[in-house]
């Protein structure tokens, strides 16, 4: 999901004490605009800079300030929200090298804030701004406690969940009825085999998905390591059948491909501009972020087991945090309650993001001020019930990339599952272990 094309969707919030409309409080402190549940002790705001920054180059800075920047400074006049977009030249690695400020850092549920210490636990923000974080969806709180080991480190501002987009105009022109939600794996399985095909010349895929997200958030809340012992658990039997589910689509005469198109760049770019794919799995954000009114697509919901009737995949929030470093927690701090505020998640909502309130009201708002959205099949992007969180840990990046491996090796036949799963286990547990002795 590495984008940085026009959004016009999630990220990002603010809120000045000096513009702050809202009730007193029985402290004397004023309650945050728009209901963030935070109370905001009052205190002379000086200018300040923060600096907003997320290494999934999803945005460039003029969606970012059309979207949120322009939100920030409407209600916080003395902060100037700045965005260093995310690129070769700035990179972590870089931006840390060089001690650039990072004030705000967003990021889906908080690997990389972990990876570079940058987390911060605001535990001691929230009570003293009395934040409410029962206004927050459960799970998503549930999943900082986790990572923080009880603290918190950032709040949910959006959220997505994979779902499937296909290509009407493909199953337009091969005379196959549109899928449509409620769907099991088996059906879609029948479904693709019968879009993969030859036509003109050219050849068409039936199925193509996103590995990173939809083995994350499996139905089966199967870890890839386990957070107690942090033993990568990618051979286990839940996760094997996984697996199979993702690999066999790639195993239908037509939908194979070679050391040319085996990557998930070149598959993406292949369903976004070549239209040579029918059917995409991949994160419910992306059509309002880079397919948008592009060609023609809708979505449906995502597949389920027969087994598991009525149980989707996991949530993925994306959440924003105050970093270590930053030397304006409490205005970062003030900027990231507001975001959660009801104003500022029925304003993302509206601009094609998923809201992470345990109230649905603004998912009600959902794509309003997105003239293509409201064609699409809005209630195929989020499942009626999503399955339940698989505790984050450090090491779901290193287990990631050797089950990425070997979903490779699968693709292209050089392993069979059960080789490339143990070897891939094998291999991370490596990986882990040394990391474990380095860090004593």
């Amino acid at each position: 999901m590495m984008l940085k094309k026009s959004i016009p969707l999630f990220l990002v919030l603010s809120l000045s004490l000096s513009q702050l409309s809202a009730c007193t409080n029985k402290d004397g402190g004023n309650q945050a605009a728009g209901d963030a549940g935070a109370t905001v002790k009052e205190q002379k705001q000086e200018p300040v800079d923060l600096y907003f920054y997320s290494t999934s180059g999803l945005l460039n800075e003029e969606d970012f300030m059309k979207v949120f920047g322009s939100k920030i400074k409407e209600k916080f006049p003395h902060v100037t929200p700045k965005f260093i977009v995310y690129g070769k030249d700035t990179t972590m690695d870089k931006l840390m090298v060089n001690n650039q400020t990072i004030d705000i850092f967003f990021d889906s549920m908080g690997a990389t804030v972990q990876k570079y210490e940058l987390e911060y636990d605001i535990s001691d923000l929230i009570k003293k701004n009395s934040y409410d974080l029962g206004r927050l969806e459960p799970s998503s709180v549930e999943i900082q406690r986790q990572i923080a080991k009880g603290g918190i480190y950032g709040f949910p501002v959006f959220t997505a969940a994979p779902t499937v987009y296909y290509n009407k105009d493909l199953f337009d022109r091969f005379g196959v009825p549109y899928p449509k939600d409620g769907m099991t794996w088996d059906e879609m399985f029948e479904i693709s085999k019968k879009m993969s095909r030859t036509d003109g010349g050219r050849q068409y895929w039936g199925t193509i998905l996103s590995l990173q997200h939809v083995a994350l958030l499996n139905q089966f809340s199967a870890p890839l390591v386990d957070p107690k012992t942090n033993k990568s658990m990618v051979a286990t039997d839940k996760f094997k059948t996984v697996f199979e589910t993702f690999t066999r689509f790639y195993s239908i005469p037509g939908n194979q491909p070679d050391s040319k198109t085996v990557a998930y760049g070149k598959q993406l770019e292949m369903f976004e501009k070549d239209q040579t794919v029918a059917m995409y799995l991949g994160m419910s954000s992306l059509g309002a972020i880079r397919f948008k009114n592009n060609f023609n697509w809708d979505v449906f919901a995502y597949p389920e087991y027969k087994e598991m009737p009525g149980i989707g995949p996991q949530t993925y929030p994306t959440y924003f945090y105050v970093t270590k470093t930053s030397k304006a927690k409490d205005q970062a701090f003030q900027v990231i309650s507001y975001l959660t505020s009801d104003e500022m998640q029925k304003h993302v909502s509206r601009n094609g993001m998923f809201p992470t309130l345990k109230s649905r009201d603004a998912l009600k708002e959902y794509g309003k001020d997105i003239d293509y959205l409201k064609s699409r099949n809005i209630q195929g992007f989020l499942p009626n019930k999503f399955a339940p969180p698989v505790e984050a840990t450090k090491y779901q990046g290193t287990a990631f990339t050797h089950l990425n491996a070997a979903f490779t090796d699968v693709l292209l036949g050089t392993k069979d599952v059960n080789t490339a799963l143990r070897e891939a286990e094998e291999k991370a547990n490596k990986d882990i272990e040394a990391d474990l002795k380095n860090s004593k």
